[in-house]
C-alpha cells in the first residue's frame, strides 16, 4: 500500500509539475494601452491584436490602463515580469516626452523597457471646434495675437505629442494659448465638440472622422503631404508654415530582462500582421501606417524621436501641470 500511495503522490507532483509550464504558456497575452477606448493608440493596438489572432494564433487582450500621461500603464508593465505575456503600447508621451516634463518618474524608459516592434503611426492634423470665428490657419493666428492665451487647446495628456507638438507649433505661429489637458485623445475630441475648447493638434484616428462630418473643422496637416482621407486640407508647409511636422506614433516595448527569443517572436508576429492588405487597408481608413521593422530599427527609431523632442521640450521650458 505504501508502495503504491508513493506511486500515485508521484504521478500526481510530476503531473502538476508538467501541467504549470502547459498553464502559463496558454495564457493570453496582454497589450496594455496607457489611453482610454477610442483614442489612436487603443484603435491600433486592437487593429494589431486582432490581426495576430487570427488562424489560431495566441490570444491577445488590449486592456486600457489610462492616467498620468501614460505613467501609470508603463509603471505598470515596467513591474510586470518579464515572461512574454505583457506588453506595452508605448507612444511619444510615456517612452519620450515624459522624461523633460516630470522632475521624477517612477520608471526609465531607456532602461525599464526592451523595444520589440514599431506598429503604427499618425500625423496630427490642425482641428478647431466648428462654430470658431477663424476660418483658417491666418485667421487663427489673428485670433490669438488679439488675446494672448484666450484661446484654449485641447491636448490627449500633459506629456502627449498631441501637447509638446502644439505648444511647439503656436510658439512658431507666434500666439500663445491656454492648454487644457484631457485623458486621451478621445475625450480630448468630445470636448472639442461640445466647445468646451476652441483647437487641438490630434491624430487622425480619433479627429479625421468628425473632421470629415464638419463637427470639427481641419485646418492643416503636420505632415510633408496631404492624407488621402482628407485631400482638400492642405499641410503646414503647404500654407507657408514649415517645420512643424508631428506624428503621434505607437509600438510595443516589454519589461526589462525579457528573452530575446521572446521579443524576436513577438516582433515577427507584429510584422507579419502588418504586412497584411487588409489591415493595411484598415489602418489607413483611420488615418494610420504602419511602422514595420526588426527590434533594433523601432529602437533608433524612438532614440530620435528622443533627439527632436527633448530639446524642443526644455527649450519651451514645458513642465507637467
Amino acid at each position: 500500500m505504501r508502495i503504491i500511495t508513493a506511486a500515485v503522490c508521484s504521478a500526481l507532483t510530476l503531473a502538476a509539475l508538467a501541467a504549470a509550464p502547459a498553464s502559463a504558456q496558454d495564457a493570453p497575452v496582454r497589450f496594455i494601452v496607457p489611453y482610454p477606448p477610442g483614442g489612436a493608440a487603443d484603435q491600433i493596438a486592437r487593429l494589431v491584436a486582432q490581426e495576430m489572432s487570427k488562424g489560431g494564433g495566441a490570444t491577445i487582450i488590449v486592456e486600457n490602463k489610462p492616467g498620468a500621461a501614460g505613467m501609470i500603464a508603463a509603471d505598470y508593465v515596467a513591474r510586470a515580469k518579464p515572461d512574454g505575456k505583457t506588453f506595452f503600447v508605448g507612444s511619444n508621451a510615456p517612452l519620450v516626452v515624459n522624461q523633460a516634463l516630470y522632475a521624477k518618474m517612477t520608471y526609465d524608459p531607456s532602461k525599464d523597457f526592451v523595444p520589440v516592434s514599431g506598429m503604427a503611426k499618425s500625423p496630427l492634423l490642425l482641428v478647431v471646434r466648428h462654430d470658431l470665428p477663424a476660418r483658417d490657419v491666418k485667421a487663427l493666428i489673428a485670433l490669438g495675437k488679439q488675446s494672448p492665451g484666450k484661446l484654449t487647446m485641447g491636448s490627449a495628456g500633459t506629456g502627449n505629442i498631441t501637447y509638446l507638438a502644439g505648444e511647439y507649433a503656436v510658439s512658431k505661429l507666434g500666439f500663445q494659448v491656454t492648454h487644457v489637458p484631457y485623458q486621451g485623445s478621445a475625450p480630448a475630441i468630445v470636448g472639442l465638440m461640445g466647445s468646451s475648447t476652441d483647437m487641438m493638434f490630434d491624430a487622425l484616428p480619433s479627429s479625421m472622422t468628425q473632421a470629415q462630418s464638419g463637427k470639427i473643422r481641419p485646418f492643416a496637416v503636420l505632415d510633408d503631404k496631404r492624407f488621402a482621407g482628407l485631400p482638400d486640407v492642405p499641410t503646414a508647409a503647404e500654407l507657408g508654415y514649415p517645420g512643424i511636422d508631428a506624428s503621434a506614433w505607437f509600438g510595443l516595448v516589454a519589461p526589462a530582462g525579457t528573452q530575446t527569443a521572446v521579443v524576436d517572436q513577438m516582433n515577427r508576429g507584429v510584422n507579419q500582421a502588418l504586412a497584411q492588405p487588409e489591415l493595411q487597408r484598415k489602418l489607413t481608413s483611420i488615418g494610420a501606417v504602419a511602422m514595420p521593422g526588426d527590434a533594433q530599427v523601432f529602437a533608433a527609431f524612438v532614440q530620435a524621436e528622443r533627439d527632436r523632442w527633448l530639446p524642443v521640450a526644455r527649450d519651451l521650458g514645458l513642465k507637467a501641470q
